[in-house]
């Protein structure tokens, strides 16, 4: 049998105002995407042929299901204009016989059938409400439109992301163990509580079941999540803050003392669910970077004493930086190379935030080459890092200069939010993740240092820094 996926139609939710710009089928379930999971219970129902159509989002939807090796099943692609119907497709192609039955199913909701069900033409239902799913097993007659009252209709168990409230209805089914055949990620640490790897948990923090908490997750002391709650990779929980029966996407920072109930969190964006209302935060952490006003003049000066400090260690390490040097060279590398950066802070204003200041620097090796671990990270560039402390061009602890291109794939608050940054040889991700981050635990952990950045916490972050030097954050170095 083979199952055919429209997956044309991925909407955004469409709220009192702003849309929530998170299409609704990538939404996070059990630490994966709806879609993927659609995918994998049509696997484990025995199908091992995918037909999947595409319009919007085809670029990300193939690059996240991919070729279905993974998982012993062919997929193939075809992509439709946004006029044309998918019934008009399968009605017209050569690989689907006349009267073979096949799974007919859409991006936006999954029913949970049974393998029996297969065996015969129906269409599917919610169980408690009715209405009608969109999946049926069927041949190429039975989608028409007049076709559709003469299957036999089934009620089953199923999930829906249609909207916000369905979304976060289904999230709390499926951590309530309602509903069996979809594979979560991470581990179960206590009964109804999964972590994936790396996530940190304050010892004064309260995690009340059930509750989903991705990987490389921090929880602040005395922070509440639970119960209902799904926590994205690389998220930041900050002090005194709860998270109940909500979503927080991956890369999401919730800054101290903020109440979140029933709502999705995307970075700045919060939809609250109930009230079917998208915010945008706008303070001066959560802000909206296109109408915040940025800092006319440059006011970044790097403290003196630290400047002396990085001179001093510039001048024990030279021997290192000279051996560095002669590395680079016997690989057959240029000992430094130019990269086009965006400096930090800005001269800057709104209106012309998206075509910032950019000059020339040379450097030994790009970040992402060290993949996290912490010793390459100081052989490479806090070594080098030290004449440009020392030069008062930036600091031991703030934001990474970013390239060009880096820069212009940030969204518009990422931008924002970097153009008013302080540059800095250590990141604050360098110290809380234990593998090099991804693009949303990036914007997460710069957000959090906006928040914490004072002398005490710097130095806090050096003895951190310094002590998992020494851990087997470097077993690979």
């Amino acid at each position: 049998m083979k199952a055919i996926c429209d997956f044309t139609k991925i909407p955004l939710f469409q709220t009192n105002g702003q849309s929530f710009e998170y299409p609704a089928c990538f939404l996070p379930m059990l630490g994966k995407a709806f879609v993927q999971h659609i995918v994998e219970y049509v696997e484990r129902s025995g199908i091992h042929e995918v037909m999947i159509f595409l319009s919007q989002h085809a670029d990300e939807l193939e690059q996240l299901i991919g070729d279905g090796e993974r998982w012993g099943i062919t997929i193939t692609y075809s992509l439709l204009k946004k006029s044309a119907k998918v019934s008009d497709r399968v009605a017209s192609s050569e690989a689907i016989g006349e009267n073979e039955l096949f799974l007919f199913c859409n991006s936006l909701q999954l029913p949970f059938f049974l393998k029996e069900h297969l065996l015969k033409p129906m269409r599917f239902s919610d169980e408690k409400t009715g209405r009608d799913l969109l999946w049926k097993v069927c041949t190429k007659n039975d989608l028409t439109e007049g076709a559709k009252q003469e299957l036999q209709e089934t009620k089953v168990f199923s999930l829906d992301v249609r909207s916000a409230n369905a979304y976060l209805d289904s999230l709390h089914k499926i951590l309530a163990r309602k509903g069996e055949g979809l594979i979560m990620m991470g581990k179960e640490i206590r009964e109804g509580v999964w972590a994936g790897p790396g996530t940190k948990i304050s010892p004064t923090a309260t995690i009340v079941a059930p509750v989903y908490l991705g990987s490389q997750v921090n929880i602040g002391s005395q922070a509440i999540v639970g119960p209902d709650s799904e926590i994205g990779n690389g998220c930041i929980i900050d002090t005194e803050s709860s998270v109940i029966n909500s979503s927080v996407l991956a890369g999401s920072y919730i800054g101290k003392n903020l109440y979140i109930q029933g709502c999705l969190v995307n970075q700045n964006r919060i939809l609250k669910a109930e009230l079917d209302t998208v915010y945008t935060a706008t303070d001066d952490v959560l802000f909206s970077s296109v109408e915040k006003s940025i800092p006319k003049e440059n006011t970044f000066k790097s403290p003196l004493l630290s400047r002396l400090l990085a001179l001093v260690l510039g001048l024990a390490t030279c021997p290192i930086y000279a051996l560095l040097i002669v590395i680079q060279a016997v690989e057959g590398k240029k000992p430094l190379h130019s990269v086009t950066i965006i400096p930090i802070p800005q001269k800057t204003s709104s209106e012309n935030l998206f075509k910032p200041y950019a000059k020339k620097i040379r450097i030994l090796r790009d970040r992402s080459e060290t993949q996290g671990i912490l010793f390459k990270h100081l052989l490479w560039h806090l070594i080098p890092g030290f004449w440009t402390i020392a030069w008062g061009k930036s600091r031991f602890f703030g934001t990474p200069l970013k390239t060009t291109e880096e820069y212009e794939h940030l969204t518009k608050d990422w931008q924002g939010l970097y153009l008013q940054s302080k540059p800095g040889i250590i990141a604050e991700a360098d110290i809380l993740y234990s593998r090099y981050p991804n693009e949303e635990m990036l914007f997460a952990s710069e957000m959090y240092y906006r928040v914490m950045d004072t002398p005490g916490y710097n130095a806090k972050l050096l003895v951190r820094y310094f002590r998992l030097l020494f851990s087997r954050r470097n077993d690979q170095a």
